[in-house]
């Protein structure tokens, strides 16, 4: 049996941190469990996993009988998060049941034992590195929105994590674009390590990195999965393995190149792609001249056209672009200028700092024919 105290604002932070890997899929009860146990005297973890991901955090907690159980994930997220701040008092017995009280109010749900659950701690020793977290996360954001969705896609459902070379970078790409942020490190050459992590994991990585308040954390990386510590809290995330796709030379080289404001280019491309087909994506037109990009839509409704000043060297050009590709890769870069490049009105374009490379994103065109205004 278990009896511990804790405070349900520390409770509430750390269920919608471990709630990110309760299983939405599976059919088993326990895997859409919590399991909550003691940690010697004055704390506890939470801990879930759809057996891919798994996150355990902890908190601290007057513990007066040291246990486990698995709570539903729902009931009980849901139960805490209604219950005002203050002291917790949460009690089994030896059916299982778990009795929830505070001054006012006082609920009782079913638990599970705590040897139900799945065990998720990994023997495998890896490399092991320390990142800034603020870096990863806005690294993180910066690609894994490219990564494919659909799991019969393999390989590029998932993030090429890489260290080489003193600098650190992340690559995702679908078919359509490829991402890549780069971020400068100093290691010795043998920690270079490469992993393929899903792109579904990444995405639960940098929305807890979000809620971090640790300016570091470890990454622990083997051959087949990472562990990642943030403070209390260990996410660790099965890696795909297979060879990534080769993405480092699918634009050679650009004859036109186009310096424009972020802001300005995003905030134009937005207006225009309000006009779009019913059930289809909004395509916009660039025609790119002397001085200045004009962006043009059109729909049943109607049609539109943008105009955002620009530096350009090079021949002027038509092309047409996936709006919601170009605007998806603008909202992560920092940059208030932003280079574009490009080769001919087939070849895609290639998005990039004026100075550095700490960021590409690269963009495949459509059919002018299928938009033309």
């Amino acid at each position: 049996m278990m009896k511990i105290i804790c405070k349900q604002e520390k409770l509430v932070k750390a269920l919608n941190i471990v709630s990110r890997a309760v299983s939405q899929t599976s059919t088993l009860p326990i895997m859409k469990g919590i399991l909550i146990k003691t940690e010697g005297d004055i704390k506890i973890s939470l801990s879930a996993t759809d057996v891919q991901l798994s996150i355990t955090t902890g908190i601290d907690a007057i513990v007066n009988e040291k246990g486990g159980i698995v709570v539903g994930a729902r009931i009980f997220t849901d139960l805490i998060r209604k219950l005002p701040p203050g002291d917790v008092l949460i009690a089994t017995d030896e059916r299982d049941n778990v009795s929830i009280k505070t001054e006012f109010s006082e609920y009782d749900i079913s638990g599970k034992k705590e040897d139900e659950f799945p065990r998720i701690e990994s023997d495998e020793e890896g490399k092991k590195i320390s990142l800034n977290t603020e870096n990863f996360r806005n690294m993180i954001e910066g690609t894994v929105f490219a990564a494919a969705t659909d799991e019969s896609r393999g390989i590029i459902t998932g993030v090429l994590f890489e260290i080489k070379e003193k600098g650190l970078s992340l690559v995702a790409l679908d078919g359509l674009r490829v991402a890549i942020r780069r971020e400068n490190i100093d290691i010795p050459k043998e920690e270079e390590m490469k992993a393929i992590i899903p792109g579904r994991m990444m995405k639960e990585i940098g929305r807890v990195l979000s809620d971090s308040t640790e300016e570091e954390i470890m990454l622990d990386v083997g051959e087949s999965r990472l562990r990642l510590f943030a403070g209390e809290t260990l996410i660790r995330a099965s890696l795909l393995v297979g060879e990534y796709v080769k993405y480092q030379n699918i634009l050679k080289e650009c004859k036109i190149k186009v310096v424009v404001g972020k802001n300005e280019l995003l905030s134009a491309i937005e207006r225009a792609s309000m006009l779009k087909s019913e059930g289809k994506e909004s395509g916009i037109r660039f025609s790119i001249g002397e001085r200045a990009i004009t962006l043009s839509s059109r729909a049943e409704e109607g049609k539109g056209k943008e105009t955002v000043f620009a530096e350009k060297e090079g021949d002027d050009l038509e092309i047409g672009f996936n709006a919601r590709l170009v605007i998806e890769a603008l909202k992560t870069i920092p940059d208030d200028e932003i280079e574009l490049n490009y080769n001919t009105g087939i070849s895609p374009c290639l998005i990039k700092p004026r100075e550095g490379d700490n960021f590409e994103y690269l963009i495949m065109p459509v059919k002018l024919s299928s938009f033309s205004v």
